[in-house]
């Protein structure tokens, strides 16, 4: 192990306190896999995690770990002359997510803590859910049975959509219950 190495660790480990350099030192540990194809700095940090209890920074690494390197595994071997258990990462033949070390390169520099939502956030993708296909039938059917004053309440929401949708911004609706 390099002297590298035992440092981002050692770092590492002084930092679970602060989510912000935690973020850094996990980059640091993942920029050093990258260039050396070796996961023990990985593994060193999720020990430091487990030595001072912490479950949330232990699993916020082994999150970082199946993001970085969609389908690693976790392996728990125990060495049959000492009895002592060691775990390991595979990640032979996957190749490393360049998006989500990008992702993590502008979160340490915008100092957002990995303990936060914002971190968490970062990495989640969102998925658009289409909408159903308009029921012309049952739009009639719904406005018929609506006042004046609701139908026009209904026709500037619509039209606020609709420009607020060509400009790619959400809509938040009025109190007013309109439909």
């Amino acid at each position: 192990m390099t002297n590298t190495v035992t440092k981002i660790e050692a770092n590492f480990g002084r930092s679970l306190g602060n989510g912000a350099n935690m973020g850094k030192y996990t980059l640091e540990a993942f920029q050093t896999v990258l260039e050396q194809r070796d996961t023990t700095i990985l593994i060193g940090l999720i020990n430091q995690a487990k030595k001072r209890d912490d479950t949330l920074a232990e699993r916020a690494i082994k999150s970082m770990i199946n993001i970085v390197y969609e389908g690693a595994k976790f392996k728990t071997e125990k060495n049959k002359k000492t009895g002592k258990t060691h775990a390991k990462i595979i990640i032979k033949g996957l190749k490393a997510n360049e998006k989500a070390i990008a992702i993590m390169e502008d979160l340490v520099e915008a100092k957002i803590s990995m303990r936060g939502s914002k971190w968490k956030d970062a990495f989640t993708t969102k998925t658009v859910k289409k909408s159903a296909p308009l029921n012309v039938k049952s739009f009639i059917e719904t406005c018929s049975k609506r006042s004046i004053d609701e139908l026009k309440e209904m026709q500037k929401i619509i039209k606020a959509t609709i420009k607020h949708q060509e400009n790619n911004v959400v809509v938040e609706l009025p109190n007013k219950k309109a439909a």
